[in-house]
């Protein structure tokens, strides 16, 4: 278990050490993403993520950000969701000092210089029409758009070309200003690193960031009444398509065997999906599942990539699979099977600083502590083939459902597929 300090000043400082590696994870999780933005502001979150890589006091340009890092050959990134933006760093522990500076200088002195401001406005907006060449990927997005409306679910974390265009630099440095302060800001050190030398380099490195107060609550979305379909008619190579549920949030008690139907649903080649969709009837190259969750919501998503014609046969079967778990719940066998597939990936996945340091830091922004992984292997072992049965009766409602298709269709497709999913589950 990782020790966990509060700064004289406030600021909480996870430290895993782990002494059989060579390097150290440093990250800086903060409180704050895209459901915290007006939909005037939409995109303001991943916007500020890439400005503070732009410049800062004592790194004033983006070349002289990354050389700190990637020049002594670490690494530097960051990702914003929802709920949460990151920023982390992995070095050789020798460099752990450097790593720190260079991630506390972002956070603390960014510059938002007018100019590299113009320049990665640029960047977002190709960004979000990238995305638009890629309908296997854009498909989850119109997915989002399905099931949320006009929530602050329903949009592209990086906002829309609408939206970007428009956002200032007060609109950014405001944002940053609100949400970046200890109260919101939790520190996660995973690697051959001792406890003591971490808190006193976080002391120092963090010792000006300003107090504040957490990220209010925000409303629960509601979600768009179904069953729903989005059709979007492109001419594409493959037809694309998202099945959606509303999910579970993160601290739901039936999240474990929520994993565990998942895991059965789609989770790898064993899954239901997988063999049905494409070692039976060779359907689809792309299939299988997610669940994503957050502090009050979450969705649950089937997805494919399959030949234009073979679309109606893909979501036949897949809402087939759906209704087979709803209604005849799961197998001995599989549930075993899948137990051990959960907890030997979530182990596995903790082989690495930075896969410690993350769910760590993610553990305590969501639960305010770290869930120990023996915690978690236990949950999931206690997982009876009812709690699943349960939890799919729970979640497959058909006045739930949500459907998301991209490819090269027309009206009687919609038409037929309206059919389908109005047969419900």
């Amino acid at each position: 278990m990782p020790e966990l300090f509060t700064t004289p000043a406030g600021l909480r400082v996870l430290v895993e050490e782990l002494p059989h590696t060579y390097s150290v994870s440093v990250g800086c999780f903060v409180a704050a993403g895209a459901r915290h933005e007006p939909p005037s502001h939409g995109g303001a979150a991943h916007f500020i993520e890439h400005m503070l890589f732009k410049g800062t006091r004592r790194y004033p340009t983006p070349r002289l950000i990354s050389q700190a890092v990637e020049g002594v050959g670490g690494m530097l990134n960051a990702s914003t969701a929802y709920e949460s933006t990151v920023y982390y760093a992995k070095v050789a522990t020798i460099h752990f000092d450097r790593a720190l500076d260079v991630l506390a200088e972002m956070v603390l002195h960014p510059l938002f210089d007018l100019h590299e401001l113009e320049k990665e406005r640029r960047v977002i907006i190709e960004e979000l029409r990238g995305l638009q060449d890629a309908p296997g990927d854009w498909v989850h997005e119109l997915l989002q758009q399905t099931m949320w409306a006009d929530s602050p679910l329903g949009r592209d974390i990086a906002g829309s070309v609408e939206t970007v265009s428009s956002l200032g630099r007060a609109d950014l440095t405001g944002f940053w200003q609100r949400h970046y302060n200890r109260a919101n800001m939790v520190i996660s050190v995973a690697g051959k690193i001792s406890a003591a030398a971490v808190y006193e380099a976080v002391c120092s490195a963090f010792e000006a960031l300003p107090g504040g107060v957490p990220t209010a609550p925000q409303p629960r979305p509601v979600p768009a009444p179904g069953p729903r379909l989005t059709l979007m008619g492109r001419d594409t190579e493959q037809g694309n398509f998202c099945l959606g549920l509303p999910g579970l949030a993160y601290g739901d008690p039936d999240r474990r065997p929520l994993q565990v139907l998942d895991s059965i649903l789609g989770g790898g080649m064993s899954s239901r999906l997988f063999q049905l969709l494409r070692e039976e009837h060779g359907l689809a190259y792309s299939v299988g599942s997610y669940h994503n969750d957050l502090s009050d919501t979450g969705m649950w998503v089937v997805y494919g990539s399959v030949d234009p014609e073979a679309l109606r046969d893909a979501v036949a079967l897949s809402l087939e699979t759906l209704r087979d778990l709803a209604r005849g719940g799961v197998t001995a066998d599989e549930l075993a099977m899948v137990k051990e597939q959960v907890k030997g990936g979530l182990l596995l996945s903790l082989e690495d600083t930075w896969s410690v340091a993350s769910r760590n830091g993610a553990h305590q922004l969501r639960y305010g502590h770290v869930v120990p992984v023996e915690q978690v292997v236990a949950e999931v072992e206690a997982v009876t083939a009812e709690d699943v049965q349960r939890v799919a009766s729970r979640l497959m409602r058909g006045e739930a459902l949500h459907l998301a298709v991209i490819g090269p269709y027309g009206p009687d497709d919609r038409r037929e597929l309206e059919g389908m999913i109005g047969e419900g589950l």
